[in-house]
């Protein structure tokens, strides 16, 4: 009997085990189905249309609406932004997301024979992980075919040749040149983060061409600063067909130039009063020869007033104004261009215990002087004195040596420390005080520095020619380091040899503009004209500066 009763418990101390690892492993199981296990692999699949109703590519289609249905569930993003119908409705289509099934649904009524594009842009995005199914397309035929042919192309910014993302591309099947100001386009799309577009399921024919950066979101050319592109010829579509082998490739006739309409207008960007004998100005655009002054108080006679200094800036925008004797307290005066005429009026607080000095300090050269660069001193007031010279010392190591200083000959604020110093020194230059005086009285502040000279090995040369035996255009000639900093430019006739001389060492691009009037700038397009902004492009060969090394490229076209 006792070993009966040890049994029966034995077994039900078992059965109890078995029970709890059942129910630990439900909880287990149960836990591990929910969510994504650590370092699992998540979906990055975007949406995927299974079905449409009517089907894509239809035809004769009569409808309000159509209907898309995904094989997961979607929602929408943007859509009033990044979808685009081709040819445009009038009234934007409402666009609903319910479940795994897209609806789009309008109110405007169909052209006959016309073929519809609907593109999704980047909208459609599934439910859960928010995935992005890019440039989807639906399309319809409100006729008995659908249009096959199609046109690629690409966007470029005309100076930079960068791509240009996110613009709309047009077509118009009329004639008439001034179309896109009045009526919008026959089809339209959009490019890509490359600048890429393609035209899908358009009709057979020839079309103008526009890209535009449309600010008013109204698809008309219609706003003086809204930038463009076009072409000066129409395009031909070509035939849609599955054989990537013979898909039309982007050509370069097919590559559009995207500026931004210059104003050329000179306005008065901005007066300052920086002292009692300096003044400021900046302009819109660069002056002309024809800039001039007409001082109302206190009287000067202008421009060429003696007692006056001008410097305008190497881009003629802005212009310094120095009074060489009488302070601006207050002034009163008009600035006149081709098309410009202001009244400046301007007053020079007083700060308490405003004094003027009796001296005045140089600026600090840099410490590194290249070989071939002179030294200057920059001086806060212009001395305008072409005559004074005066010696200043020069330290190399336990040698001094004396040396003459004299006012730049580019410009009265600017000394020139001595000529050229010798290749691979450190050197110390001390000028003493009182060695100047400026027509404020003021006399300088004594001055010491420091210079490292570098060595004619420390750089190389690169010379270049174009030989074109068909056109004669004159060229310009930028060269570029690889971040597109602009180094040099220089300007060039056919088969004329150009020095780009003393480059550090590294790599280098040369972007040529072909200057077909001949004026020594870049030229913006003109669309009212049927004029192209004139040719940008770089030349492939890379140039690679090694020091004490000459590079020599010759470019036949």
């Amino acid at each position: 009997m006792r070993n009966k009763n040890k049994f029966i418990e034995m077994i039900k101390i078992f059965a109890s085990k078995i029970i709890i690892c059942g129910v630990l492993s439900v909880l287990f199981f149960s836990c591990a189905q929910i969510g994504t296990p650590n370092g699992g692999i998540y979906d990055r699949i975007p949406p995927k249309a299974k079905s449409s109703k009517p089907p894509h590519n239809s035809t004769n289609f009569k409808e309000k609406s159509f209907e898309i249905v995904f094989d997961e569930y979607i929602s929408t993003e943007n859509t009033s932004e990044e979808i685009i119908i081709s040819p445009p409705l009038k009234n934007k289509p409402v666009v609903k997301a319910h479940l795994k099934t897209l609806k789009v649904s309008w109110t405007d009524t169909l052209a006959e024979n016309t073929t519809y594009i609907f593109d999704f842009g980047s909208s459609i995005i599934d439910y859960t992980e928010g995935n992005r199914l890019n440039n989807f397309v639906y399309s319809f035929s409100t006729g008995n075919v659908i249009d096959t042919f199609e046109y690629k192309g690409k966007v470029l910014e005309a100076y930079s040749l960068k791509p240009v993302a996110k613009k709309y591309v047009m077509l118009y099947k009329s004639e008439e040149k001034d179309i896109a100001k009045k009526e919008k386009p026959s089809y339209i799309t959009r490019t890509d983060s490359s600048g890429n577009f393609t035209f899908h399921n358009i009709a057979q024919g020839n079309y103008q061409i526009l890209v535009l950066d449309d600010k008013n979101q109204n698809l008309l050319y219609d706003l003086a600063d809204e930038a463009i592109a076009f072409s000066n010829e129409r395009i031909e579509a070509a035939l849609y067909t599955n054989d990537t082998t013979k898909k039309m490739p982007v050509k370069t006739n097919n590559i559009l130039y995207f500026y931004e309409p210059r104003d050329t207008s000179i306005n008065l960007s901005s007066s300052k009063l920086i002292s009692p004998y300096h003044i400021q100005l900046a302009f819109s655009n660069p002056t002309t020869d024809s800039l001039n002054f007409v001082f109302n108080y206190p009287k000067l006679i202008g421009k060429t007033d003696k007692n006056l200094l001008l410097e305008l800036n190497s881009k003629k925008d802005s212009i310094d104004i120095w009074s060489l004797g009488q302070r601006f307290d207050s002034i009163k005066f008009s600035v006149t261009d081709i098309g410009l005429k202001e009244d400046v009026e301007l007053y020079h607080v007083k700060r308490l215990k405003e004094e003027l000095k009796d001296t005045f300090s140089f600026v600090v050269p840099k410490q590194n002087l290249p070989y071939f660069s002179e030294c200057l001193l920059e001086m806060p007031f212009p001395i305008n004195n072409d005559t004074l010279s005066f010696d200043a010392i020069k330290i190399n190591g336990k040698d001094t040596t004396i040396i003459k200083c004299k006012p730049s000959s580019t410009s009265p604020l600017y000394i020139n420390v001595g000529n050229k110093f010798e290749q691979g020194t450190k050197q110390q230059i001390k000028i003493r005080e009182g060695l100047i005086k400026n027509k404020l009285g003021q006399v300088n502040d004594s001055i010491s520095f420091y210079l490292t000279v570098d060595n004619e090995i420390d750089y190389g040369n690169f010379f270049f020619s174009i030989d074109d035996s068909i056109s004669q255009n004159d060229y310009i000639l930028v060269l570029e380091d690889i971040q597109g900093k602009e180094i040099m430019t220089s300007y060039a006739k056919n088969k004329e040899r150009i020095y780009f001389l003393n480059l550090k060492e590294g790599g280098y691009k040369l972007k040529i503009i072909v200057d077909s009037n001949n004026n020594k700038k870049w030229d913006y397009g003109n669309y009212k004209l049927n004029i192209l902004p004139e040719k940008v492009f770089y030349y492939q060969k890379p140039i690679n500066i090694r020091k004490n090394w000459d590079v020599e490229e010759v470019f036949i076209p």
